[in-house]
């Protein structure tokens, strides 16, 4: 988001020599803080943050302007409602690795250069070396740009005073406020590591806070004071780079996750085979994830409930269905993540198993019962007794008779077809179990680029051209700026980002007459939309450059005002042209080369700066439309993790709306928590918006409207809802 004009430059702050800025960068991000964490009025939040000042601070109607540049228009959803959900969200402030190990340099930082009682410690209002800045350059206890920011725990759970060498810690409790410290007695109790001997003096935390209770005020405090933003230095940040580019920032995310080596894990299926992994150590997570004790290994499944499968072995009940098979009353049987009796024979019995269970009606009820990622029986098959294809084929005939749907795809878009694939089966073996099948139904691409079948042959430029001139006589597009709505061949641009924008907006069109049609990258015509700039205003915004190639500032000229993609006119074309794709039949869940889904273009790629209303509509008429929410790209990420990566607090709020799993991990095995406080690491000091939509994701999703968790269990990610 371009600063806002009243926001002077981190060189001119540096270098001021007149009065100083009403709205300094960390004025700005405390600001925000306040504003996400506390129930606090706006007036309230202007006297705390400028109370060094009072007499030069800005009024109510300067810090609304300034919010509004910082969080878009319409912030007041962000705020916590009540003391309970300012409480839960705070507690999970407290509860983040990272957040508490910058809070502790902070601590450290404010002893050591301002030793004496002061009223509010500045974030970074003036110093080169700002407070809020990242420890990674300077200070006992830095931390590498490589290193994990997992602070040391004592076996009490909470985070070790040892983290900062020379705090001076208070052994107070939060018994000693009244009324025990109420919902904020866990961020007390977890933070008491964090405070000195100034935190019970009176100052202008009381002045300003009269009539609150102590517990609330020492909230606030440690808010400002501690949990400054955990930006990193500026050295550490290489300069976004100037000019046009045509890979959006969020698809090369030096803060992305790894993609999974091999196959994707855990998924609810592996679960079947818990004893397997723990009692003979098969971990098939990264060195690093077992490490670091993230893996199924050390996970705790307490609240786990399975009737076949425990850490501790087999159940009786499972012994006897693979002995002699199961009866009616096994059948409404459920384990905690979804799995049936069927998942269970398919994971860990033979096909003979499988077959005997199969050729009475007695599993019929849960034949097409999916688990909680995606998969069927059929994709929990032992990968051995795939091999056995007189079996398999017997298998398959009969489930074509009972209605089974052997097109369902997990979380991850593979079906069965893909795991056959995986197997390495000869093509002949492929070709005689799928000749019976629809090819277009079943050779769907995954998160991980596979096609069972193969890549189609793409269309030829003849082909194209033909479909152009149809599609151009059929619909008026008058209303498309003329320069972003080419013919599909146009002249070549000499700017790689204006003609790869021209090729997105020709595919969109496109789509509506043939909506299996990919672009380059493979996407289908709903991830060409995501991807396409609307307006001039946008594209020069992207670009940052003039027909010579010179990077240039980014400024709306009155003359282009409304041109930008995020005003009412351009978000509701893109609902319509996303609403005639749907209709034409574009598949809403199909992956690109990337191995990104439309929803998760959408959820990186929809503006939120003007028009807040239309956006979360084009993501409600894609869920509609059955864009999965759930559906996980190659590092694990699901359209949630990516809408929190880019900041994109609309697209949060919509897609939890919508039920998407605030409890996912990535490939990482990162929160939508983790991810925010990553990506506030990577936040520069001149970049105050970016870290208020960061801080403003992170905060919501831990509201009492969100209600994610720092680190989600087994049981939280997994289990049934």
């Amino acid at each position: 988001m371009p600063a806002s004009s009243a926001s002077p430059s981190a060189q001119s702050i540096n270098t001021q020599t007149g009065r100083p800025p009403m709205w300094t960068k960390s004025a700005q991000r405390k600001m925000t803080r306040l504003y996400v964490y506390t129930t606090l009025p706006l007036d309230i939040i202007v006297k705390l943050v400028h109370s060094r000042s009072p007499d030069s601070a800005p009024g109510v109607d300067s810090a609304n302007k300034k919010l509004n540049s910082l969080l878009d228009k319409e912030p007041r959803w962000l705020h916590p409602r009540d003391e309970i959900d300012m409480g839960r969200r705070v507690t999970q402030l407290s509860n983040s690795p990272v957040r508490l190990t910058f809070a502790a340099e902070a601590a450290f930082d404010h002893q050591c250069l301002s030793p004496g009682a002061t009223p509010v410690k500045m974030e970074a209002s003036t110093s080169p070396l700002p407070l809020d800045a990242s420890p990674f350059s300077t200070g006992a206890g830095a931390i590498s740009a490589g290193q994990s920011p997992y602070v040391h725990h004592t076996p009490s759970g909470y985070p070790s005073a040892g983290t900062s060498p020379g705090l001076q810690v208070n052994t107070g409790s939060c018994a000693d406020y009244p009324g025990h410290g109420g919902v904020f007695s866990s961020f007390l109790r977890r933070t008491t590591c964090l405070s000195s001997s100034t935190d019970r003096t009176t100052g202008s935390y009381h002045r300003v806070l009269s009539g609150y209770s102590e517990p609330y005020i020492q909230t606030v405090k440690r808010l400002v004071r501690r949990f400054t933003a955990p930006l990193a230095s500026r050295s550490s940040i290489a300069p976004k780079s100037a000019g046009a580019t045509t890979q959006p920032q969020w698809l090369d995310d030096d803060d992305g996750p790894r993609t999974f080596e091999g196959g994707p894990h855990p998924l609810p299926g592996d679960f079947l085979n818990l004893d397997m992994y723990i009692q003979q150590q098969l971990c098939h997570a990264p060195r690093e994830t077992h490490a670091q004790r993230r893996c199924l290994c050390f996970n705790q499944f307490e609240g786990y409930v399975s009737r076949w499968a425990t850490i501790h072995g087999l159940t009786t009940i499972a012994h006897r269905l693979l002995e002699s098979g199961p009866t009616r009353s096994d059948v409404a049987g459920r384990d905690s993540s979804g799995n049936t009796v069927l998942h269970f024979l398919a994971a860990r019995g033979s096909l003979e198993t499988l077959l005997h269970a199969l050729q009475t009606d007695i599993c019929n009820p849960i034949l097409n019962a999916r688990n909680t990622g995606g998969q069927t029986f059929l994709h929990v098959i032992k990968r051995r007794e795939m091999q056995k294809l007189d079996l398999l084929c017997q298998l398959l005939r009969l489930l074509s008779m009972r209605a089974f749907n052997i097109y369902a795809r997990d979380i991850y878009g593979r079906n069965f077809f893909h795991l056959l694939h995986m197997e390495g089966l000869c093509p002949e073996a492929m070709q005689y179990i799928s000749y019976r099948y629809d090819v277009e139904a079943y050779n769907k691409r995954d998160a991980f680029g596979i096609m069972p079948a193969g890549q189609p042959a793409p269309l030829s430029g003849q082909e194209l051209r033909e479909l152009d001139s149809v599609d151009r006589d059929w619909m008026d597009w008058e209303q498309t700026p003329s320069v972003l709505c080419p013919a599909f061949s146009p002249a070549p641009s000499s700017d790689p980002a204006i003609h790869k924008q021209a090729q997105l907006l020709a595919n969109a069109r496109l789509a509506r007459l043939m909506p299996t049609l990919e672009d380059a990258d493979g996407g289908n015509g709903l991830h060409s939309l995501a991807m396409s700039t609307l307006s001039h205003g946008s594209m020069a915004q992207k670009c940052r450059a003039d027909r010579s190639g010179q990077e240039q500032p980014v400024r709306r000229q009155h003359n282009v005002d409304k041109l930008v993609d995020s005003c009412s006119t351009r978000l509701e074309f893109r609902h319509s042209l996303a609403a005639g794709i749907l209709e034409a039949g574009a598949d809403p869940n199909h992956y690109d080369i990337n191995g990104n889904t439309p929803l998760m273009a959408f959820a990186a790629e929809l503006p939120e700066e003007d028009d807040y209303k239309t956006g979360p509509k084009i993501l409600d008429l894609l869920i509609e439309h059955g864009a999965d929410v759930h559906a996980r790209n190659r590092a694990g990420e699901t359209a949630l993790h990516i809408a929190v990566r880019c900041g994109r607090k609309l697209a949060v709020k919509t897609l939890v709306r919508h039920g998407a799993n605030v409890h996912a991990r990535d490939a990482d095995s990162r929160s939508v928590l983790d991810v925010a406080d990553i990506k506030m690491m990577s936040c520069r000091d001149e970049d105050p918006g970016d870290y208020a939509h960061y801080e403003a994701c992170r905060a919501w999703l831990s509201s009492i409207k969100g209600l994610a968790v720092q680190k989600p269990t087994v049981l939280d990610e997994w289990g049934r809802a």
